[in-house]
């Protein structure tokens, strides 16, 4: 899924079908992250989520991953480069370190893999995080006419190919990581999750 056609304008369709609800939803959990110390972020898009991150982590450095050049260019502009480090790769290929991410952030991304990569995904995801990660989760949780129509339009103008919605909590408890706190908004449609992981138990 690359964004490059759509970046200039991605904000405005996103508040033309949903107004200001997935900014909430990105939102929910901020004040968790405080302390963190190194953040993964993958398909951030045009850089408000980063911004409000950059801003409630102020001791962190953090990767910002998107395959889409025009996002990262838009991210790079609202939230700066003194922490941020931005990489135009694929997150299921691109080099992880091992062990290094106190948390791991994924607003309305994982809902664009498939089993397969999804299951990739976190995998890879998983090795990179320390022990005790947490991970932040933003999502479309509940299938039906609307949700399938954003995936025709993605399919259309991003080249997205998946076309339904993977659940990933049994892939996450599978990793070790456990859901702590969950809201949802618009009937059960949009979801945030806070995960938290313990190998020691």
């Amino acid at each position: 899924m690359n964004c490059d056609r759509i970046a200039p304008w991605y904000r405005w369709f996103e508040y033309a079908g949903f107004g200001r609800a997935l900014e909430h939803r990105r939102e929910a959990f901020l004040g968790e992250v405080a302390n963190a110390r190194r953040v993964l972020v993958l398909g951030d898009g045009d850089g408000r989520a980063l911004t409000d991150l950059v801003a409630a982590a102020p001791l962190a450095r953090i990767d910002c991953v998107d395959v889409s050049v025009r996002m990262l260019e838009l991210a790079r502009g609202r939230a700066g480069t003194a922490r941020v480090s931005y990489r135009n790769d694929d997150a299921l290929t691109t080099p992880l370190p091992s062990a290094e991410y106190d948390w791991i952030v994924t607003h309305f991304f994982l809902d664009c893999f498939d089993e397969e990569d999804q299951a990739r995904l976190v995998a890879r995801i998983a090795r990179a995080a320390t022990p005790q990660a947490r991970w932040l989760v933003s999502e479309f949780r509940k299938p039906g006419l609307l949700v399938r129509a954003l995936y025709l339009f993605f399919h259309a103008t991003t080249g997205l190919k998946t076309r339904r919605l993977v659940d990933h909590h049994p892939l996450f408890q599978h990793h070790g990581f456990h859901l702590t706190r969950c809201e949802s908004a618009w009937r059960g449609l949009l979801a945030s999750e806070l995960w938290i992981r313990d190998t020691t138990s």
